[in-house]
């Protein structure tokens, strides 16, 4: 019951949308609408663009209804990405591979071929945006990059050829899927028929994100962002406030109403707390039982001599190092498959403790040579040439050396 309170309380009936257009030379152009909801239906109230200072948005928007943003232009990046797994995050490092995510807010945008649009721009960046208009007293509820928040719209935008020009962005559509976007310096403008309302390219974007905002249901493109869940939240606990402060005021039992209230808010929260600390320790639990676990998976991988990955790899380096620049290196097998025996024992057979090593030389003395600098390590403990044959096409010669390895990596 206090739940169905909180959402009809903090249900928005009127939003104000703006799309941030970060020009080339860092001036910033605004287009906006105010969307109201009446009913089953949605009207636009007023809509505009607003150049370079903000400080004169509260004139045109409101600072009692809350903002959802958009951001488009310099500073933001958007690279289609091919998915691989479940895990969208992990598209990020297909766009910066060496970034840390912490540092950037990213948006996913569903597209055809089971790809998706990564969106990003710089932490700071979108908290300097969000911090302006924090101090005009405005509540940003969301915030999207580039115009995928049009996606819900498709259906009910009339556009020829699946090419949508929304301002300066252009989307190339197929079946309500994205197929491709761009976003161009010219600007195109032109009216869109939506639901029978007649908008201008300018603000679809603005006008989209006020829609997702209105009508429940549907699927939103947002950036993800932590900040917002809190200013969400302020959002709608500063609605609470105002409607059962105005309540307390009328009469004194609507005070009894606020406590009760106020103590069901409270109670709540204590219960999801209380939920979460069970929850805690069950993770404290599973993660030392995980530790244990892999203490001893890396017992046993040690005793089996598993983790010598890095010595072989020294032993590679070093031979590979020792070569003459007149040997032309083949191969390089550790531990390599021994054919004749497996065969004999009908099983995998490998050679313990034996590097094999191929190669072309053009003179026997070059193969000497590297014999004697791989005997100066201490770890070698027997070099055998093998095979050698010499094709007199090519005029070099092939060989094949076993190197035995001493004790230290059994």
């Amino acid at each position: 019951m206090i739940q169905q309170l909180k959402d009809r309380i903090s249900d928005i009936q009127t939003v104000g949308s703006i799309e941030l257009q970060i020009e080339a030379n860092g001036n910033i152009v605004g287009h906006w609408i105010i969307l109201s909801k009446k009913k089953q239906l949605l009207e636009i109230e007023k809509s505009g663009v607003i150049h370079g200072d903000l400080s004169l948005l509260p004139t045109l928007i409101p600072t009692t209804i809350p903002l959802v943003l958009s951001v488009s232009g310099k500073g933001i990046l958007h690279k289609k990405v091919q998915q691989q797994g479940d895990n969208k995050e992990k598209l990020f490092d297909y766009v910066f591979p060496n970034a840390r995510i912490s540092e950037y807010v990213v948006q996913y945008s569903a597209c055809a071929d089971n790809s998706f649009y990564v969106s990003v721009v710089r932490k700071d960046l979108a908290e300097r945006m969000l911090k302006e208009l924090a101090d005009l007293k405005y509540d940003v509820l969301s915030m999207s990059l580039g115009a995928f928040a049009v996606g819900p719209l498709f259906k009910a935008i009339q556009f020829r050829n699946g090419q949508l020009n929304a301002g300066k962005h252009q989307l190339q559509i197929d079946q309500s899927v994205i197929l491709d976007y761009v976003y161009a310096p010219d600007e195109k403008v032109s009216m869109l028929s939506i639901a029978g309302q007649q908008i201008s390219s300018e603000v679809l974007v603005a006008y989209s994100m006020a829609f997702q905002s209105l009508v429940h249901g549907i699927e939103k493109t947002e950036a993800v962002f932590d900040l917002f869940h809190q200013l969400q939240a302020n959002y709608k606990e500063k609605k609470i406030f105002k409607v059962l402060s105005v309540g307390g005021l009328v009469f004194f039992f609507g005070l009894l109403v606020i406590n009760t209230i106020a103590y069901s808010l409270l109670a709540e929260k204590n219960n999801r707390l209380s939920a979460d600390y069970g929850s805690v320790q069950h993770l404290t639990v599973s993660n030392k039982k995980g530790a244990e676990e892999f203490n001893r998976k890396e017992s046993f991988l040690s005793e089996a001599g598993w983790l010598n990955a890095a010595a072989i790899s020294y032993y590679s380096d070093r031979i590979a190092s020792s070569l003459p620049e007149e040997i032309q290196l083949v191969s390089l097998s550790v531990y390599p498959f021994n054919e004749q025996a497996s065969r004999k024992d009908k099983k995998e057979v490998f050679e313990p403790n034996m590097i094999l090593v191929k190669g072309i030389s053009k003179r026997p003395t070059d193969i000497n040579r590297l014999v004697k600098e791989l005997n100066n390590y201490s770890w070698v403990k027997e070099i055998k040439v093998q095979d050698y044959t010499f094709d007199h096409k090519t005029g070099t010669g092939n060989f094949s050396l076993h190197i035995h390895i001493s004790g230290e990596l059994e």
